[in-house]
């Protein structure tokens, strides 16, 4: 790992990571010239329901896919603080632990539009920047009108166009990359294993083989 470029970021629940994770990510990181990215997944998320899987069954998969996959590591933090999980008090902790380095938080941009509902979200490009994926909605727009103006005054003030300058700064920059939109989620992917269906083109193959070997998101799965 190269310490001297940025270091980018990327949480979630992970349950299961997914090809609609990873391809993105992926091709983002080489555009901002970032050799490696951070999997975080969270304990108990903030924003949506708990997750159907084990923190250890979410953990194994994530490490199954950096096996295989040498651009991401994993970063257990939140999982070991047993609590719900805010990207704040992450960013915050990654920062005192990299003072002097780039961080970069890989978001989909339908993420960038509720951003303002986010935890001391005021408070987030002081710690880090944001390199947002294109992601198409795959639910009706519920971003209000405030939280319109919010994201739009953000990116007037902190919008870069050129993916170098998040290697001059700590923090404080959003990049838009010019990502393919790779629109596939994980509630998505559960429906299938529940139905019998294993979407194989959507998974990494070791999840995939994960999945299958524990009985994962199926009535007899072990959870």
């Amino acid at each position: 790992m190269d310490k001297t470029r940025p270091l980018g970021l990327f949480g979630g629940t992970f349950d299961p990571i997914h090809l609609g994770h990873i391809i993105p990510i992926s091709a983002a990181a080489d555009i901002c010239d970032i050799d490696h990215v951070a999997l975080i997944p969270n304990f108990l998320p903030s924003h949506k329901q708990a997750a159907n899987s084990s923190p250890e069954h979410r953990l194994a998969m994530l490490e199954r896919v950096c096996a295989d996959y040498p651009l991401f590591h994993t970063e257990t933090w939140e999982l070991k603080q047993q609590a719900l999980s805010y990207s704040f008090y992450t960013l915050e902790m990654l920062r005192k632990r990299h003072p002097q380095r780039s961080l970069c938080f890989f978001i989909g941009s339908d993420s960038l539009h509720t951003l303002p509902s986010w935890h001391r979200w005021q408070e987030l490009l002081g710690l880090c920047h944001f390199v947002v994926c294109q992601r198409e909605p795959t639910k009706p727009d519920k971003q209000s009108e405030q939280q319109k103006q919010h994201v739009t005054a953000l990116l007037a003030q902190h919008q870069i166009t050129e993916p170098q300058a998040l290697h001059k700064k700590l923090a404080g920059c959003i990049y838009l990359a010019n990502t393919v939109p790779f629109n596939v989620s994980s509630t998505w992917i559960r429906a299938e294993l529940a139905q019998g269906r294993v979407p194989d083109n959507m998974l990494p193959k070791a999840v995939s083989a994960y999945i299958l070997e524990h009985k994962l998101y199926q009535s007899n799965a072990i959870i």
